[in-house]
């Protein structure tokens, strides 16, 4: 039976080293955030302390860039949810809201 994509108790990555050099480089993620991958093993869900994990389709469907605005993330944490719960739609919402109020 093959593990369900919503279930981040049970999703590994399946990116090679390569693939996240290139997403690095394409996306121009800041080296200073030390981006790594996680083990075969590990899944998104526990992670590891210290470390956001990220599903790297949310830049591809969403546009989405790193790294993200505080007020972003502070509103993902307020609401305990991962950035790969958040729609498209969603995520657009939140930016255009916070775009309004810093005008």
């Amino acid at each position: 039976m093959a593990l369900g994509k919503d279930n981040m108790s049970e999703s590994v990555s399946v990116l090679t080293q390569r693939q996240l050099d290139k997403f690095v480089r394409d996306y121009r993620i800041p080296t200073d955030l030390r981006p790594v991958l996680p083990s075969k093993d590990e899944t998104i869900y526990l992670f590891r302390q210290g470390k956001f994990p990220f599903y790297t389709r949310v830049c591809n469907f969403a546009n989405y860039r790193v790294p993200f605005s505080r007020f972003l993330i502070r509103v993902l944490q307020f609401f305990w949810v991962h950035i790969s719960q958040v729609n498209p739609f969603g995520l657009s919402r939140i930016s255009h809201f916070e775009l309004s109020c810093h005008a």
